[in-house]
């Protein structure tokens, strides 16, 4: 189980979500806001109901492509998750949502939020809350999608501004503590790729084309740091 604050978040996992599919893993992804509030200037929609609605058809296209089960929408507004009431009634859906679904595995950004943002790591924190309580034999890890500190990309020339920045701005992890390190290959990313170009609300093509470059800068791994911390390099979350 991915959970992420906003549809679109998944696109740094998403060659991992399409190997793991084609190995028969039941996987489903979480998001938690309907980012009614992302407004870019290419796509000319305004906040509400008509953003909200086209970002959830555009994260079911994802899941689509992808070949997983279709999203779980919780249907918060971005920006608004900081809320007292919020933040307790998200605890109490994370905790139904392991509950009815029991994953094995549940994966999330770590405390950094990829690059800052409030909602990526109130969602951290909140699944991270709920998993050190809940944790049993059916829900075994927890992993924060990490981006390695040694790789800044400086060597690559982004034809975006706004990923240029987002390069900028990662909240990297040293490598050391990123001990799950799993391998995708070609395949994987260029179907990630294609999933990933269902974001049209939120992403020109060259911007996609930017964002999986950072993801294909990896040595074609995605990592993760579990949450209880583990020396040994692992190249399966299952094991």
């Amino acid at each position: 189980m991915a959970i992420f604050a906003h549809p679109d978040d998944e696109i740094v996992i998403s060659p991992m979500l399409y190997k793991y599919q084609k190995e028969g893993v039941n996987i489903h992804l979480v998001i938690v806001t309907d980012g009614r509030n992302g407004v870019t200037p290419h796509a000319n929609i305004p906040a509400g109901d008509v953003l909200a609605k086209t970002r959830s058809e555009e994260a079911l296209c994802v899941t689509k492509t992808l070949g997983i089960n279709s999203p779980i929408f919780l249907n918060y507004i971005d920006g608004d998750l900081a809320l007292k009431e919020n933040i307790n009634s998200l605890d109490e859906k994370i905790d139904s949502l392991f509950t009815k679904y029991r994953p094995n595995t549940v994966i999330s950004f770590g405390p950094g939020g990829q690059y800052g943002h409030p909602d990526h790591r109130i969602v951290s924190n909140v699944v991270s809350e709920v998993f050190q309580r809940e944790t049993s034999e059916s829900l075994q890890n927890l992993l924060y999608y990490g981006y390695p500190k040694k790789i800044t990309n400086t060597n690559v020339n982004f034809n975006t501004d706004l990923v240029q920045w987002l390069n900028d701005n990662l909240k990297r992890t040293q490598k050391r503590f990123l001990t799950y390190r799993i391998p995708f290959n070609k395949t994987d990313l260029e179907l990630a790729h294609k999933a990933s170009n269902c974001h049209k609300s939120q992403y020109t093509l060259d911007a996609i084309d930017d964002l999986l470059t950072i993801v294909g800068q990896t040595d074609s791994l995605i990592y993760f740091r579990p949450w209880m911390g583990n020396e040994e390099v692992k190249s399966n979350i299952f094991e």
